[in-house]
């Protein structure tokens, strides 16, 4: 890289012109009178040749001195360009308060970044942060991180350590959630296992208490599954807290009804963006509304950081939001359509029990009469039925 080259653009160069026959003596000439010059290149029958704007004059003077031909070819630099624009009062008085703008922008937070956190999500803790005060926006000098700190420590819980730093216009705000305090497991007074529900044991593990049932054994609801005394090694029993799990297996029943005739959406191709802009955390007033301009549709949101030469990061966001229209059109859908659409609501249905399935029967029915199908499922699911029942001793006296 030539080092010189920025030197020439911030205090201007000027590029000079004469023939090829003459430019050997020329350079004799400058070079006695220590006249510096540079970048001399051969453009057909004229030679090329750079010079600083404080021995141009010497330059051509010594030229024409010496009866050699000589003119300028172009001006680059700086001071060329404050020239040229040196009564476009509007483009200075623009740029003075671009500049302005930009040094006050730099006494407001522009951007928060959050780490550490895994429980909690980053919408939580921005709004923690929202409550003392603190957002994309906030005058920096107004910010005190130690007791902002501790006043997100007050208002969110879940946080044990808060550290804010404050880098330039860029807040970095790390986390340390709280330890939750394992399950204290109560031992105390007197319970018995039984069945939440119907089923046959698959495995049981009794912690405490002894064992009422075994593998594939068919219970009821309420039936004892882990008593609660335990023999002694003397043929006594004690009662005790009796706990465990039991696994079995259980049935689940599920039916789900697809009309024939739906309600459909037929996108027309018609879509519309509107953009929302936001400066520190402050919408930006626009003359357009916001809202689709369809009866019909669906929106599709986005938003991004406004970066300057596609690196630097500004102090605004555009909120992005595409809307495609739609007709709402009624049509006729077949069995097999129909029965596909059953089987996702029986997927999604067993999903949300997060139970193990050991098995699934299901059958498939057409009511022409009303226009549905009907999907029955059976299924047979791997659930704990162990259900703690407490109890007391009641003691009697003999006569």
């Amino acid at each position: 890289m030539n080092l010189y080259k920025p030197l020439h653009y911030i205090f201007g160069e000027y590029v000079l012109e004469t023939s090829l026959s003459t430019f050997s003596r020329l350079s004799l000439l400058l070079t006695e009178r220590k006249l510096y010059f540079w970048n001399n290149r051969i453009n057909g029958d004229k030679v090329i040749l750079g010079c600083s704007i404080f021995q141009v004059d010497n330059i051509i003077e010594t030229a024409n001195e010496a009866g050699i031909g000589i003119k300028i070819a172009q001006k680059k630099g700086l001071p060329f360009i404050f020239a040229r624009y040196r009564k476009r009062y509007g483009l200075f008085a623009g740029l003075t308060a671009g500049l302005l703008i930009m040094f006050v922008s730099q006494l407001f937070v522009w951007k928060i970044t959050i780490s550490g956190n895994s429980e909690l999500s980053v919408t939580e803790i921005e709004r923690a942060l929202n409550d003392c005060g603190i957002t994309v926006g906030s005058f920096i000098p107004n910010i005190d991180v130690m007791q902002d700190a501790n006043s997100i420590l007050m208002n969110c819980k879940e946080l044990s350590s808060v550290a804010i730093g404050i880098n330039g216009t860029h807040m970095n705000v790390s986390v340390l959630e709280r330890t939750k305090i394992p399950d204290i497991v109560d031992v105390n007074g007197y319970y018995n296992v039984v069945a939440s529900r119907d089923g046959v044991i698959i495995d049981i593990d009794a912690a405490e208490g002894t064992p009422e049932v075994k593998e594939g054994d068919a219970v009821f609801e309420g039936e004892l599954l882990i008593n609660s005394f335990i023999e002694g090694t003397n043929g006594s029993f004690r009662p005790t807290h009796a706990r465990g799990i039991v696994y079995a297996a259980v049935k689940e029943s599920f039916v789900s009804k697809i009309p024939l005739d739906r309600i459909t959406r037929y996108y027309t191709g018609k879509t519309e963006t509107k953009r929302v802009f936001y400066l520190l955390g402050k919408e930006i007033p626009s003359l357009s509304s916001n809202e689709s301009p369809y009866e019909y549709f669906d929106a599709v949101s986005s938003e991004r950081v406004i970066k300057l030469f596609g690196f630097i990061e500004l102090p605004i966001k555009e909120y992005r939001v595409i809307y495609h229209e739609y007709i709402p059109q009624k049509e006729r859908i077949d069995e097999s359509e129909a029965e596909i659409l059953a089987r996702e609501e029986l997927a999604d249905y067993l999903g949300e029990l997060d139970l193990e399935v050991l098995s699934c029967e299901t059958s498939f029915d057409t009511d022409k009469e009303n226009g549905i199908c009907i999907l029955k499922a059976d299924a047979v699911l791997k659930q704990d039925i162990a259900k703690e029942i407490p109890f007391e001793l009641i003691s009697r006296r003999k006569d």
